[in-house]
């Protein structure tokens, strides 16, 4: 099994007052890094802006809606970050996953060569024939100390092919042999600046350059689509956009153009050819 994570190390490179995280700690075992965030958004001691919290092992994992995220000690990275991002209006905080998703795939092209791009909303697509590297989940907290973001990312960093399950891969699958501290740091590296990006610019992702980088990363746009929406409704069409917040664009073959978002989605898959 691979080494533990060095938090010490951790905190010299990235942490406060030099680095742009204030707080960092790695935790043997947990159920879900998440749901310790949460915990600790409005609690005696409240979290404060920029945390993360990394856990060598979860065992009550979480992706959307409800999925369970597996993983196993010393081959992933399983971690969550809180943000506090005051000058930006809740409404325009739907933005945060995307967000990840776009510090996942700049932080493995710092990091590898391997091929990364994004799924719409925010699923790491890794190698030449795509498959699932890593999922997020955000999540609001907070309370009478202040709302709190919490963002939950479950990376597949050196488990094999053989040991991952049907359309998932992994970094050392697709043949980059990278240390987890090595991608964390890169990660982490990535995320703070593109939050800061998306501070500065109050939310505006559009002013930011944001939701540029995000459609130049999109795998998602241009291809035909079968989306499951809720009630088993189907929209099959072309996606075409993303949209300033954070929306995708389905363009049917009569030409009309519906917009969903991603709490709107059950799933969204290559339309059947």
């Amino acid at each position: 099994m691979a080494a533990p994570l060095d938090a010490d190390a951790l905190r010299r490179t990235l942490g406060a007052p030099s680095g742009p995280w204030a707080s960092i700690d790695v935790v043997a075992s947990t159920g879900s890094t998440n749901a310790d965030l949460l915990a600790r958004a409005d609690g005696p001691d409240p979290a404060p802006d920029r945390t993360v919290l990394v856990a060598e092992h979860q065992d009550a994992g979480r992706g959307r809606r409800d999925r369970v995220w597996e993983d196993r000690a010393g081959e992933g990275l399983t971690f969550s970050v809180l943000l506090r991002p005051h000058e930006i209006a809740t409404e325009r905080w739907g933005w945060a996953p995307l967000l990840a998703g776009l510090a996942l795939v700049e932080a493995v092209g710092a990091v590898s060569t391997v091929p990364a791009a994004l799924k719409w909303p925010n699923d790491l697509l890794l190698g030449a024939e795509p498959a699932k590297g890593a999922g997020i989940l955000a999540e609001v907290g907070g309370g009478p100390a202040g709302r709190a973001l919490v963002i939950g990312m479950g990376v597949n960093v050196a488990t094999p092919a053989a040991d991952l399950p049907a359309g998932a891969t992994s970094l050392v699958a697709e043949g980059a042999d990278v240390a987890r501290d090595v991608v964390l740091v890169a990660v982490l590296r990535a995320l703070a600046e593109l939050d800061r990006r998306w501070r500065d610019a109050h939310g505006d992702v559009v002013a930011a350059g944001i939701v540029d980088d995000y459609r130049a990363r999109c795998a998602t746009l241009g291809r035909e689509v079968s989306v499951m929406l809720p009630g088993d409704r189907l929209l099959e069409g072309r996606a075409v956009d993303v949209d300033r917040d954070g929306r995708l664009a389905v363009r049917a073959p009569d030409g009309d153009t519906t917009v969903v978002s991603a709490g709107d989605v059950v799933h969204v898959r290559p339309a059947a050819r």
